[in-house]
């Protein structure tokens, strides 16, 4: 298995950020046109259900769009919705120190963040 470089891995990420964004103002808008004030509550089930559910499935959009997706450490794909979950989760901790989890890639000698780490998932090229 070839694991996907760091490039490959924040241009998916950048795309779902942009998917996800997407999706969440078309919501909220109209939402707050309608005189809804507290809407940006919304981002974070969307947040959940968009990668909990790609990932889960091996693949997210952004992922699919650069040609790479997740295994589990031990091969296996897709890794399964309550491993995605648990990586999204991964993600969380990962941004919360200075994105120090997400840079741990750079020298990761399997090329894995904390949130692949707590996960048990590798990034592979397709």
């Amino acid at each position: 298995m070839e694991k996907a470089s760091a490039g490959r891995r924040f241009a998916s990420y950048i795309l779902d950020g942009i998917i996800v964004t997407a999706i969440s103002y078309s919501l909220i808008i109209p939402l707050y046109m309608n005189g809804v004030e507290h809407v940006a509550w919304i981002v974070l089930p969307i947040s959940i259900g968009y990668f909990t559910c790609f990932f889960g499935n091996g693949q997210t959009p952004g992922m699919k769009a650069v040609k790479i997706k997740l295994c589990r450490t031990d091969g296996a794909y897709p890794i399964g919705y309550a491993r995605g979950f648990l990586r999204w989760i991964g993600m969380i901790i990962s941004s919360l120190v200075i994105g120090l989890g997400f840079l741990w890639i750079l020298i990761d000698e399997n090329k894995q963040g904390w949130h692949d780490k707590i996960a048990g998932t590798y990034v592979v090229v397709e």
